[in-house]
């Protein structure tokens, strides 16, 4: 995703001719993309894949490895001492995928909604080149939020469902069944190596140029000459206590052995949580790392008599069934009965919480939130990192979750698929197709 107009073509033509021993970008092919994962919606606010979305729909700014926002549609930003009033640059000569060029005016009518769901009483008002966003309470995490695909710029037609700036276009969209994106000739940032790029959502097979593989039972027969891809982990794996006495909740937590969760039913590719933030996003998860230990735990539980607890997990998920499985078995060791049952309403509930950035303040917020007690978030400051380990600490003593392991995105990848690594070494959490290229 280098060049623009007639300058890719004519590179094209000379890599025909590579020098010896070479290994040069290729210009056209299709690639095809095998997902497990089924949605019928396009709508990046609605359930379309986060790691898919911004192929098409891009937003004002990204984050990168660090958490730190960088330039997308937007080139600047400056905000006054209070968070209240951002002001963002918008990129010149950005086209949408059928010719309207991107003004101010239509990033506002597409940003308007998210941020007001997000924000409240909110204000954006469009210059020529320029979006003023403000509110009569700060927004220190603005930025942040910007950079979700939920924030992502676009529009709709009476035809198309989503039209974007990003570097694919949709071609065609049979919900449910098949994705076709085919590469954006205006793309500002230059015209993608790919010409097509076909996705087909719940699809079992392992014979595309690029197939996911979704930990635990179930597992597809991986091909001859497949590369084996993993991301850092990206997805948190926990046990949610909301209505358990907290000495039940330490001694389950002490109970529970991580290792066979991770060698048996992750076949190794996932790695043991004893935090909620992984080592790569916060850098001290060592310091909540606690062995399990059996003895402590029938002791803590002593002359206790309480009822059997059900541990609910997603009746639709496999792969939480056998942890699930796992981790009443590790409790009955400890003298506490938990029966696993398929549903949502459980006294303990199996979850997967995805991570949604890599700024691990905002991480560590959104998980506030999604354990009940956002207030334990207010004393976080970036500027002091040791303000994230006190309050991850916090959290964790708050005796709502017990951390079990965390998972990495892992795909297969054929033979003619080239670029690859190189291609996600960002940090973010998209596919970045548009840096992939095809053999013939």
């Amino acid at each position: 995703m280098r060049l623009h107009g007639w300058a890719w073509l004519a590179l094209s033509s000379l890599l025909a001719f590579p020098l010896a021993g070479a290994t040069r970008p290729r210009y056209g092919g299709a690639l095809t993309v095998d997902l497990s994962a089924t949605w019928s919606t396009l709508d990046p606010a609605d359930g379309f894949p986060e790691s898919l979305s911004p192929l098409i729909a891009e937003t004002l700014v990204r984050l990168n490895a660090k958490g730190e926002a960088e330039p997308l549609l937007a080139t600047n930003w400056q905000r006054d001492a209070d968070r209240k009033r951002w002001r963002f640059v918008l990129r010149p000569r950005v086209f949408f995928h059928d010719g309207e060029p991107l003004t101010a005016a239509s990033a506002a009518l597409s940003l308007a909604p998210a941020l007001k769901k997000r924000y409240g009483d909110i204000g954006i008002t469009a210059g020529s080149s320029t979006l003023l966003i403000q509110s009569d309470r700060p927004m220190p995490d603005l930025l942040t939020e910007l950079a979700n695909p939920r924030m992502a710029i676009h529009r709709k037609s009476d035809k198309i469902a989503l039209i974007g700036t990003g570097p694919f276009r949709i071609s065609a969209w049979e919900p449910g069944r098949r994705l076709t994106l085919a590469a954006f000739e205006d793309y500002w940032g230059g015209r993608p190596f790919l010409d097509t790029v076909n996705i087909n959502p719940g699809a079992a097979r392992a014979s595309a140029d690029v197939f996911d593989l979704p930990v635990g039972p179930g597992r597809r027969i991986v091909p001859d000459r497949t590369r084996i891809w993993s991301s850092a982990p990206r997805e948190l794996v926990a046990v949610l206590v909301p209505n358990v006495q907290p000495v039940v909740q330490q001694a389950l937590a002490l109970a529970i052995d991580r290792a066979p969760i991770v060698t048996v039913l992750t076949q190794r590719k996932g790695e043991a949580a004893y935090g909620l933030l992984p080592q790569w996003l916060s850098g001290y998860l060592f310091l909540f790392a606690t062995p399990p230990d059996v003895a402590r735990a029938k002791a803590m539980m002593g002359q206790l008599r309480i009822a059997p607890l059900t541990l609910s997990y997603p009746a639709n998920d496999a792969f939480l069934r056998s942890v699930a499985d796992r981790v009443a078995l590790n409790a009955r060791d400890a003298g506490i009965v938990v029966q696993p049952v398929a549903g949502a309403n459980g006294n303990l509930r199996l979850v997967r919480l995805p991570l949604e950035s890599t700024d691990a303040v905002a991480e560590l917020v959104r998980l506030a939130g999604v354990l009940g007690v956002p207030e334990r978030a207010s004393a976080l400051n970036a500027a002091k990192p040791e303000t994230l380990y006190e309050t991850e600490r916090l959290l964790l003593e708050e005796h709502r979750i017990i951390p079990l392991l965390y998972l990495p995105d892992v795909y297969g990848l054929g033979p003619r698929v080239r670029n690859w690594d190189a291609a996600q070494k960002n940090g973010s959490f998209r596919l970045h197709l548009e840096n992939v290229w095809v053999e013939p």
